[in-house]
């Protein structure tokens, strides 16, 4: 969506840009047949930097809500003296720059803002449907506790129909549900906090999630650990370790996710570990509305940087600590660096 502030020339540039590695052409500044995307460093980050190719051409780069950013093929003041000769009417200065990201930044947050209020517009319609998506969630649970004991026993022991109904009417409801606290906030604390399994919640989700996601990605996921106590959480806790499983299967270059429970006198620290591409952000960054690395934008997958952001909701909702740490792994995969990528809640 981004792509079409451009497309359409709602941002305006005079000069050439890469957006996310797509070339833009500038109005007034036209791009040079000798540059391509060799000549622009691959280090964006959130703070402008700029370097010269061997062509003589300064490149800016900086990283926008996720998206990469190059103006590129232009003359910096670094460089000016040497290069106003052979490149005349090229000069673009960092205050330049700057001021142009700042521009840009500014058409993001109104186009965010906009996306949003439509959409909520749009999901108010859902409320009725959103009360009969409980229905249905209430009473396929209900058809498959006639067919064993317990949630596991009567999951292997129900026909085919029977779970793909159950495990469809759960998706859609947590699906839901983590849309309604996407545009209402304060939805992550509907109802009462309740003592809870949290052991049995997580092991729910794994059953469902590795019957539907993760059979689709050829991904297996195991648990580790024992948790003895309950805790008192809100029925929307379940979203955190749903999104962080969720996270796992789309982007780890592993078969195998894991997630582990650790429990001490007073919390149980609960962590989603995979291998994946080696993360630079931190947990505050990548839990922005609408936010997804670059490299998640050019898979396939149709993430939207929803669950991340809802779980950090919900984390403020119970007053948790969730966060992420990425141990690098000498190795690449598919010329990315990889690493041991775990995600965890501390929940008291």
């Amino acid at each position: 969506m981004i792509n079409e502030l451009f497309e359409s020339r709602v941002v305006l540039h005079d000069f050439p840009i890469f957006l996310n590695g797509k070339l833009y052409e500038g109005s007034k500044i036209k791009s040079l047949s000798q540059c391509g995307k060799d000549c622009i460093s691959d280090d964006f980050q959130d703070v402008i930097t700029y370097s010269r190719c061997p062509h003589g051409l300064t490149h800016y780069r900086k990283k926008v809500k996720g998206n990469n950013i190059a103006i590129t093929e232009v003359v910096g003041e670094r460089y000016f003296n040497d290069g106003k000769v052979k490149y005349k009417g090229r000069s673009i200065t960092l205050s330049d720059a700057l001021a142009w990201y700042s521009y840009v930044e500014r058409h993001f947050d109104v186009f965010d803002k906009i996306v949003f209020e439509r959409a909520s517009e749009d999901f108010d319609k859902f409320h009725e449907f959103t009360k009969w998506t409980d229905q249905i969630s209430f009473y396929a649970a209900k058809v498959l506790t006639k067919y064993g004991s317990g949630l596991k026993d009567s999951y292997q022991n129900a026909p085919s129909d029977v779970k793909s109904l159950y495990k469809i009417s759960s998706m859609l409801k947590d699906s839901l549900d983590s849309t309604g606290i996407y545009f209402n906030p304060s939805a992550a604390k509907y109802g009462k906090r309740r003592s809870t399994d949290i052991y049995r919640m997580i092991h729910k989700i794994v059953m469902i999630l590795e019957h539907t996601e993760g059979s689709a990605f050829n991904k297996k996921i195991r648990m580790k650990g024992h948790v003895q106590k309950e805790y008192d959480v809100y029925e929307s806790f379940k979203i955190i370790p749903l999104s962080f499983i969720q996270n796992a299967i789309k982007y780890s270059s592993s078969n195998e996710i894991t997630v582990r429970f650790e429990e001490l006198n007073d919390y149980v620290l609960i962590s989603v570990i995979s291998i994946g591409n080696i993360l630079y952000e931190d947990i505050t960054q990548l839990s922005k509305r609408g936010y997804r690395t670059s490299w998640a934008k050019d898979i396939h997958h149709d993430g939207k940087g929803l669950g991340l952001y809802v779980s950090s909701v919900v984390a403020k909702a119970h007053s948790y600590q969730i966060g992420v740490r990425s141990k690098p792994l000498a190795y690449e995969y598919e010329g990315k660096s990889q690493a041991e990528n775990v995600f965890f809640v501390k929940v008291y």
